[in-house]
């Protein structure tokens, strides 16, 4: 995820004269304003994302980049603290991994997505599955309250509504270790069980989406 700044030059509007006095509200005005988008890369995005294992690395263009390779063949196989996620803005927010699998779900994990995966059908996930690995996916072993990529990490946990039994009440890093307070970080872990006798049958391409969030976002009814 980037960071965009927003800056804009604002100007100002003085109407004077005792000829505008008691006139009314004017009909029209229109005002043009400068504005300003920059992006960075994730190293020093207000989401940071940092390599932490040899997995990992930044692209040539400062984005990360995820290659499992020189597995072993015909093993089970995890692997800690891949990347580092890092909070770098001033609000707390709720951090998800969407990589397309089935715990993209409502808050209970029984019924269907309130909003398509963002991952879709290039998600790692269903990449592996689809390649016959249906084990596999994203969590954190220094977490102990939930999965990163579990039903009650996402945004929706945390927004009241009549199919919601969740209902938490805010993102309390304090409650929560999958919501970061400004500087907090957390690193996620990765499985794959049943690897193939011949590595070369494991030569998959896919997607992961990291979606951190923030009250305001989820106040105002947005995302999954």
């Amino acid at each position: 995820m980037q960071r965009r700044k927003y800056l804009a030059a604002l100007g100002s509007l003085a109407a004077g004269g005792a000829a505008m006095t008691g006139t009314g509200a004017f009909s029209r005005t229109s005002a043009t304003r400068g504005v300003s988008v920059e992006a960075t890369g994730d190293a020093s995005a207000q989401l940071k994302l940092r390599p932490t294992s040899d997995y990992a690395s930044y692209n040539s263009d400062g984005l990360l980049a995820l290659n499992f390779d020189d597995l072993n063949g015909r093993a089970d196989i995890e692997i800690a603290d891949v990347f580092k996620i890092q909070n770098q803005s001033n609000r707390n927010v709720g951090i998800f991994i969407d990589e397309g699998s089935a715990s993209y779900a409502f808050q209970n994990g029984t019924g269907p997505a309130e909003k398509p995966s963002e991952a879709g059908s290039d998600g790692m996930y269903n990449q592996l599955r689809d390649a016959g690995f249906n084990q596999n996916g994203w969590y954190d072993d220094d977490i102990s309250t939930e999965d990163i990529n579990g039903p009650k990490a996402l945004p929706s946990a945390y927004r009241a509504s009549s199919s919601n039994s969740t209902n938490r009440p805010s993102l309390d890093p304090s409650s929560y270790d999958h919501v970061l307070a400004p500087g907090d970080s957390l690193s996620p872990d990765w499985y794959i069980f049943d690897t193939p006798s011949n590595p070369s049958d494991l030569d998959v391409t896919g997607e992961i989406v990291v979606l951190a969030y923030s009250q305001d976002y989820v106040d105002a009814g947005k995302g999954p």
